[in-house]
Order: C-alpha cells, then sequence, then structure tokens
C-alpha cells in the first residue's frame, strides 16, 4: 500500500498542515457495514490457510468465488506482466529524474529507480522533495533538464504551475502512488504506478481472503487514515466486495489521524475499539506503518484469541509476526519492482509506443499473500521480508528493453 498512500513517515508533519481532512482523534464511529448480519462468535485458531474456517450455507457462493478470486495470490509470482518488447533499444544517455519524500518507505523506492535507469544506460537522479513544497523539486528537474520526470504521491494538484510549464517545454510526468489519471499531453501526465484502482483491486483481494478465512462470518474493522484517498479507496474496495459475496460478515472503519500515528497512539486506539466492538474478529490495517505495537497491545489486552491482525504491504516486522503466529497474514509489495515499471513506460515513451494496453498490463502492480509461517519464514530468508519482485524480474524488463546479457 501504499508509498500507498502517500509519505507515511511524515504523516504526522502533513496532518498538522491539513488538520481539518485528518480525524483529530481515535474515533469508534463506523461506515456503513457490508451487511445486516452481525459476524460470527471470533476464531481462537490463527490463520493457516485462507480457506481454514467452514462455509455456511447460506454464504458458501460467496466464500468459493472468494477462495477462487484469491487463489493465484497464495504464491509468489514468477514473471512480469509486461510481455511486449519494445522495436529496439532506447538511446543512450537521457536524464531521468525521480522525486521521492523522505519517509522510510519512499526510500525503498529509490534503487528500483536509479537500477532500472542505468540499465537502459540512462543518466538518472533521485531528488528528495519537502511534502509542504512539492513544487519546488519539480521545477529543480525541469529547469535541469530531465526529459523525464517520476513522482511519488505527489497529486497534480499541488504543482500546477510546474505541470504546465513541464507541458510546454516536452517534460514528461510520471506518477506513483497517487489516484491522478493520465492524460498524456491533455495533463502531462503519462502513467500512474499502484493507481487508484490497484487500491480497489487491493481491498478486494484482502475482503476476499477475510470472507474465505472466516467461512463468511467476518466481521472486519478496517484502520486508515483518511486523509489520503488511496487509503480510503482501497476500504471502499474491500466494502463493495463484502457487500458482493458476504451477506454474513460486516466491514466498518476506524479512523485515526497522522498525529496518532506519530505520537505512536494508535495502538490504544484499536484496543479501544475492539472492546467496545466484542464482535470484531478480524483487524484490518491499511498500511505497515499502523502495525507498531498493536500486536503487543492486543496480547495485553487479552484479546489476541479473539482476533486475527491482517494488513497490506508487509514488511520483515509483519512477516515475523506471522512466523510467531501473532499476526495472520500480510499481502507483500515489491517497491523496486514498481520503479522499474515506471522507468519501462519512460522507455515506451521514447520508442512512441507507451499504449494504454501497456500502462494497463502494468499499472496495479503485483502482489501476493502471505499467510502461513512458512511462507513467511520463506519470505525473510530470502530477502530479509522485503520482496524486490518477481524472480529475475529486472533481466525479464531488460529483455524487452534489448539491453542486459
Amino acid at each position: 500500500m501504499k508509498l500507498r498512500k502517500t509519505c507515511f513517515g511524515i504523516l504526522a508533519t502533513a496532518c498538522v498542515a491539513v488538520a481539518s481532512a485528518c480525524s483529530s482523534s481515535s474515533s469508534t464511529s463506523v461506515n456503513t457495514s457490508a451487511s445486516t448480519s452481525p459476524a460470527g462468535s471470533a476464531s481462537t485458531s490463527p490463520a493457516g490457510s485462507a480457506s481454514a474456517a467452514p462455509a455456511s450455507s447460506a454464504a458458501s457462493t460467496g466464500v468459493a468465488k472468494a477462495t477462487s478470486q484469491i487463489a493465484t495470490l497464495l504464491t509468489e509470482p514468477s514473471t512480469i506482466p509486461a510481455t511486449s518488447p519494445l522495436p529496439h533499444a532506447p538511446a543512450k544517455g537521457v536524464k531521468v529524474a525521480f522525486l521521492t519524500c523522505s519517509a522510510a518507505a519512499c526510500s525503498l523506492l529509490n534503487p528500483g529507480f536509479t537500477a532500472a535507469a542505468k540499465a537502459l544506460g540512462w543518466d538518472p537522479t533521485v531528488i528528495t522533495y519537502n511534502f509542504a513544497t512539492p513544487g519546488q523539486a519539480v521545477q529543480q528537474a525541469i529547469d535541469a533538464g530531465y526529459k523525464y520526470i517520476a513522482t511519488t504521491s505527489i497529486t497534480l494538484s499541488t504543482i500546477t504551475p510546474q505541470v504546465q510549464e513541464a507541458k510546454a517545454k516536452g517534460v514528461a510526468l510520471f506518477g506513483a502512488y497517487t489516484d491522478d489519471t493520465p492524460s498524456g499531453t491533455q495533463n502531462g501526465l503519462y502513467g500512474v504506478a499502484q493507481n487508484g484502482a490497484g487500491d480497489l483491486k487491493t481491498g478486494a483481494m484482502m475482503a476476499d481472503w477475510l470472507i474465505a478465512n472466516s467461512g463468511g462470518h467476518a466481521n472486519a474493522v478496517y484502520v486508515d487514515i483518511p486523509l489520503y484517498p488511496s487509503l480510503v479507496g482501497q476500504g471502499q474496495g474491500a466494502q463493495a466486495e463484502f457487500a458482493k459475496l458476504c451477506p454474513g460478515c460486516a466491514f466498518a472503519t476506524l479512523p485515526v489521524s497522522g498525529t496518532q500515528l506519530g505520537a505512536g497512539q494508535v495502538p490504544a486506539a484499536i484496543v479501544a475499539y475492539l472492546r467496545s466492538h466484542p464482535s470484531v474478529n478480524y483487524l484490518y490495517l491499511s498500511f505497515q506503518d499502523l502495525d507498531a505495537g498493536v500486536a503487543a497491545a492486543i496480547r495485553s489486552a487479552g484479546l489476541a484469541g479473539k482476533v486475527k491482525i491482517v494488513g497490506t504491504e508487509g514488511q520483515a516486522s509483519q512477516l515475523q509476526e506471522v512466523v510467531k503466529g501473532q499476526e495472520a497474514m500480510w499481502s507483500i509489495l515489491p517497491e523496486p519492482y514498481v520503479m522499474w515499471v515506471v522507468v519501462d513506460w519512460m522507455a515506451r515513451l521514447s520508442e512512441d509506443v507507451l499504449t494504454p494496453s501497456s500502462l494497463s498490463a502494468t499499472d496495479q502492480g503485483v502482489e501476493f499473500i502471505v499467510d502461513t509461517a512458512a511462507k513467511a519464514t520463506a519470505q525473510l530468508t530470502a530477502n530479509g521480508g522485503n520482496w524486490p519482485g518477481p524472480t529475475n524480474y529486472q533481466a525479464q524488463f531488460e529483455k524487452l528493453w534489448h539491453v542486459g546479457a
């Protein structure tokens, strides 16, 4: 998720800057439930596989469909979605820039951009922007003569003057983790990786797992920061899937603020919600930063056997909790791979073969579900819990670009 979700390491600052859009306290109000039927009793066993619980007859069709839809997401992908090769290798020496935020989560993207651009023989630069003034970094990149500029978590509405100048100078913009819609020459944005459709897709995937795992009796609370549209979109995707497939499920949202996250107050807010909503049996975290201290707080509150913790974009600490049986499931998303996708689009634009189909093939990313200790251990052993992407994805891209070995 999601950064999906923008620059989470600086959420506290961002939330203060736009406090009117943030939740100021840990609200226990909920969104409309996906059903009118409450969930069944909470499971006291850790999640093993997505079909661990038996389905009731009333929900069997929805459970079967949810189980089917996540079947391919339970194993690590080995191939990239892009399959169309360029007509020939792009010209070398192209100057490209990536504008990254100062959060640790953003830094995971930087090496992928640099490595992909260098594979093409291009000249990449990474510029860290100030969240409050992203236009300054965009202007810096335009003034320095970069032909293609990629950004993460910057919306076009915050850099309007720079967008207009980029369009006038023929500088192409690309984004990641934003809900802006690329329209090429019309709005200056040529592609967005991990876009709004991807947020909806992630939410639906998480709902499918919860439906299957609970046998159609999930009562889930989704924890998000409503300041960020991508997190809201993920929740909407989950709620829509619950409404469609699970009449015996319930889904609610617990909004928290960036200030609460920065102050370490999220675990207490979650425990308070769970105590006041004792029928909740799944805690769904919208991104990994919300997980800090949550499992320990739930154990201390005596609720560990009553609720399963799941979330998106898990990293090493989340996978370690899965190994220990303290958390049930995390989806994982390869951050370096995301920037190879963006550079692939740049390469295609340079050869005049960037098409809607080439964008749609890769703009929602790749992710998969880790829901057993064995799978979590395998990821921790192979890459420290930071999955880089499908096996040899770099070589797969290079083959499409006619570069490399």
